[in-house]
Formats: C-alpha cells, structure tokens, sequence
C-alpha cells in the first residue's frame, strides 16, 4: 500500500510528507541515500529518484531514475515486475 507519493523539485514539496519530514540517511550533500538501481532508501518502503538523490541534474536522468524507481515500487509491492 502506498500512502503518500512525495514529490520534491528542490523548491517545495507537495503532498502531506515533505521530504525534511522523512529521516533517512543523507548523504553529504544532503541527498537522500539510496541504493543504485535499486533506489531502495534506509526507510522501508521510502524510494528516492531524481534530484533527491543525485542532486540537481539533467532532466534525462530524473525520467530515468523515475522509471527506475517504478519498476522496484511494483517489484517491492508485487513479490516482481513486468516493467522495464
């Protein structure tokens, strides 16, 4: 079950959940942590994509990271995915 997507542009975020509000590890420049290709975070069930994890970027990078992150949400809730 997911409760609540957070979106964050490094501007705001929106939603109920703001990015300050979830403590996992950060890492040095303040992203949030999370493992490659997995984007798995130190909460379970939290993922991290685009710029809350590598920083500001190219937005080539955040639609990959976001599809990336899909596929291991659906992996994650259904036991395995279909998805790319």
């Amino acid at each position: 079950m997911i409760d609540s997507p957070i979106r964050h542009d490094r501007r705001r975020s929106t939603g109920d959940v703001r990015l300050t509000d979830v403590s996992g590890k950060r890492d040095a420049r303040s992203n949030v942590q999370a493992e490659h290709e997995k984007y798995t975070t130190s909460l379970p069930g939290i993922f991290a994509a685009g710029d809350c994890r590598r920083g500001q970027s190219l937005v080539v990078w955040a639609f990959n990271e976001g599809r990336g992150a899909a596929r291991e949400c659906d992996r994650y809730l259904m036991g395995a995915t279909d998805l790319p």
